[in-house]
């Protein structure tokens, strides 16, 4: 008689198998399900079955659930080598889950990174990026100003303009006699102007450009009556016994200056370059006789060139009033040339030319006076002396024979002085 199973034995031992089940896969799994509980990642009413097979959070596959526990058996008992097959199939399924692949996580702060199941907390919390992407790379584009490129800071002043009414006499200013008539009078003054254009190379250097001038003075007389000359013989009978004398002298004078200077500060300058001067003169003696009329013609033109130096100091009298003095002293080659020409209309008498170089220095005293009217404008005035040395002039060339005309050598001693005012201002930009 074969024993029979009574149904509450199959029920133990049923629940003997499902409680080792549980113990292979806790162990099998490293405490994978309850990592799982602990991170609240399992949601609630989740059967047994998924505790079974350690699922991943969020993952819930669906596994064929284990036959209910029946009340009562109706089956025949299990043998041993079903219950040895069917506990081989559990361990393989088992093994297959533990050889997934384990999911990892980035953290904020990268030391180690645990994969999901491993059972150890990790105390850093998951880092989640929501920096918007990084826009792509914008060249700035800025506006080079013309003082940029010139290398000049726009915050300070760079440059300085300056403008000054400069009123001049010539002193020496006697011709002839060439005619026995009324002579000429003293020249009067001529008011002209100085330009300054300086660019400021630093705080004590600045390029400085000038310009003074053109001077214009002219003169004139007129004779009338039976007038003779104090020309040579070969031409004076065209001049002699004239109706009418008129006389014109006329003088031109220039100067342009480039100077490097150096101003520690507003009470002194120092200062050398180069300057030019452009001289010139010419007299002119009309006669007239009836009805023909007969002209004497004397130029003569100075060209200088050379360098200068010079300096200015003043004495502050009050915090915008300075008062002082400049000087300047030069050398120059004076580049000078001279033409004679006389004739009655028909007749040429003479047409001759000389030239000439000759080594000349120029002498340049002033007293000066600033007021600052603001910081970068400065009211300027003075006086000013100008002396030359050695200059060609009309008044120098001496014609008393007829060998004079014939051979015409021109005179270039005759010593020149310029005096007069100046006034004007001066602006810092």
């Amino acid at each position: 008689m074969v024993p029979r199973f009574k149904p509450h034995r199959l029920h133990v031992g049923m629940t003997i198998l499902t409680l080792a089940k549980v113990l292979l896969l806790l162990v099998c799994s490293g405490g994978h399900v309850f990592a799982q509980v602990l991170q609240g990642s399992v949601p609630s009413g989740v059967s047994s079955e998924v505790f079974l097979h350690a699922l991943r959070p969020g993952s819930l596959p669906t596994v064929p659930s284990l036959p209910p526990f029946p009340s009562e058996s109706t089956q025949p008992a299990r043998n041993d080598s079903d219950r040895e097959a069917n506990q081989a199939a559990n361990s393989n399924e088992a093994s297959s889950q533990q050889s997934e692949v384990v999911t990892t996580v980035e953290f904020a702060d990268p030391k180690s990174a645990l994969p999901i199941g491993s059972g150890v907390a990790n105390p850093i919390q998951q880092s989640i990026s929501t920096a918007p992407p990084t826009p792509p790379m914008q060249l700035e584009t800025k506006t080079i100003g013309w003082l940029d490129r010139l290398g000049l800071d726009p915050t300070l002043p760079n440059f300085l303009v300056g403008y000054e009414a400069v009123g001049f006499r010539r002193s020496n200013d006697s011709v002839g006699p060439y005619s026995q008539g009324d002579g000429l009078q003293r020249f009067d003054q001529d008011i002209s102007g100085r330009y300054t254009f300086s660019r400021l190379l630093g705080n004590i250097e600045s390029i400085e450009f000038k310009f003074t001038g053109p001077f214009h003075w002219d003169k004139q007389s007129n004779a009338i009556g039976s007038v003779d000359s104090n020309l040579p013989s070969s031409i004076a009978t065209s001049f002699d016994g004239a109706d009418g004398h008129q006389q014109s002298h006329r003088v031109r004078l220039s100067s342009y200056e480039l100077n490097r200077c150096w101003s520690g500060d507003e009470l002194s300058k120092i200062f050398c370059g180069l300057r030019l001067f452009d001289y010139d003169e010419r007299y002119r003696l009309e006669s007239t006789k009836g009805v023909s009329s007969s002209n004497f013609l004397l130029e003569t033109d100075n060209f200088l060139a050379g360098g200068q130096m010079g300096m200015n100091l003043f004495r502050p009298i009050s915090q915008r009033l300075t008062v002082g003095f400049g000087t300047a002293i030069g050398l120059y080659g004076n580049f000078a040339s001279g033409s004679l020409n006389a004739t009655d209309g028909a007749t040429t008498f003479v047409d001759t030319s000389d030239s000439g170089f000759r080594v000349n220095s120029m002498f340049d005293i002033c007293g000066l006076i600033n007021y600052r009217v603001s910081q970068n404008i400065v009211a300027t005035g003075g006086y000013e002396w100008w002396y030359f040395p050695g200059l060609a002039t009309v008044a120098d060339q001496r014609l008393s024979n007829n060998a004079q005309l014939s051979q015409f050598s021109m005179r270039s001693g005759d010593d020149q002085l310029f005096r007069g005012w100046s006034a004007g201002l001066s602006a810092r930009f």
